[in-house]
């Protein structure tokens, strides 16, 4: 991801018109969840800062985790932010997603998002039973057990049951890959303490875990919006004389001149004038004059050639 995230935690980066992470609390908040939680790390200021001055109506408390032990450990540092009759709506920090979560969370058991794909081999999945209940999870399995891969879209009618998993993996050091795994902690409730699980299908997963699949995603997302609004353009920006195409992101304060974009990505307050681009991603504060081709910048880069 870098060189973006020299300067932006992966979850701020811009998909679509505006940080990815906002794509999810704007589709949570949709869904009726009133107060959320959310794991901070890497330049966790800046971040915590940005979301609360977007949603000044939510209630949002932050957690840092200090050190990276794992998706399991973040989830575990959240503990004392839930009460045990809390239920929880658990959502993966890079997962952009489409579904029916309103459904999900009137569920009496936990629910496991999954998504159909091609090639199951590269993801977790997980093995079916009668209906819709599930019997195991499977990392990246060689053999197939099935073609649901777990995105990170999850439901737990109560918060008090998958903390307990939790603290003990966390308590027993139960890693793997030395880390502290949230799947390990569903295993452990599934297997040990018997609690039934359910799946349910996503209609959409797009992924926002590289810079290839930045773009990617960015491209799914407006093409959902049909013929002639495949782009999202800040309100503040500025366009003058220029082409912007299919799938082309401009964020706040940013200025496009003499220039044609088509499946870009612009930040915030960042200059582009003379250019011709595609699929290229361009950082906060940068300043590009005469560029053509593909180009990815980081924050306060100028790139200027002769004309």
């Amino acid at each position: 991801m870098r060189p973006l995230t020299h300067t932006l935690p992966k979850a701020m980066l811009p998909v679509a018109g505006k940080p990815s992470i906002f794509h999810i609390i704007d589709r949570a908040a949709k869904a009726g969840v009133k107060d959320f939680v959310i794991i901070t790390g890497y330049l966790r200021e800046l971040m915590e800062n940005e979301i609360l001055a977007a949603y000044p109506n939510l209630k949002i408390e932050f957690v840092e985790q200090k050190e990276q032990l794992g998706l399991g450990h973040a989830i575990y540092m959240a503990g004392n932010k839930f009460s045990k009759d809390d239920s929880m709506l658990l959502i993966y920090g890079d997962t952009l997603f489409e579904g029916d979560i309103e459904t999900m969370m009137q569920s009496k058991n936990p629910v496991i998002g999954v998504f159909e794909v091609e090639d199951p081999r590269r993801f977790g999945v997980i093995e079916k039973g009668e209906g819709q209940a599930i019997t195991n999870l499977v990392e990246k399995p060689e053999k197939f057990v099935s073609n649901l891969a777990i995105p990170g879209v999850n439901y737990f009618p109560s918060s008090a049951e998958l903390f307990a998993a939790l603290e003990h993996i966390v308590s027993n050091n139960i890693r793997t890959k030395n880390e502290y795994q949230a799947t390990d902690a569903f295993q452990y409730m599934l297997r040990e303490k018997k609690t039934p699980f359910v799946w349910q299908i996503l209609t959409a997963w797009d992924d926002a875990g590289t810079l290839e699949a930045i773009l990617d995603t960015n491209k799914i997302i407006l093409s959902r919006r049909g013929a002639g609004k495949m782009f999202a353009v800040a309100a503040d920006a500025k366009v003058s004389n220029s082409n912007l195409g299919e799938y082309a992101s401009v964020s706040e304060g940013a200025q496009i001149e003499n220039s044609t974009l088509v499946n870009c990505i612009v930040d915030r307050g960042s200059v582009i004038k003379n250019c011709k681009l595609e699929n290229s991603l361009i950082g906060r504060n940068a300043v590009l004059e005469n560029i053509s081709g593909t180009i990815v910048v980081g924050d306060d880069t100028q790139v200027k050639a002769a004309r």
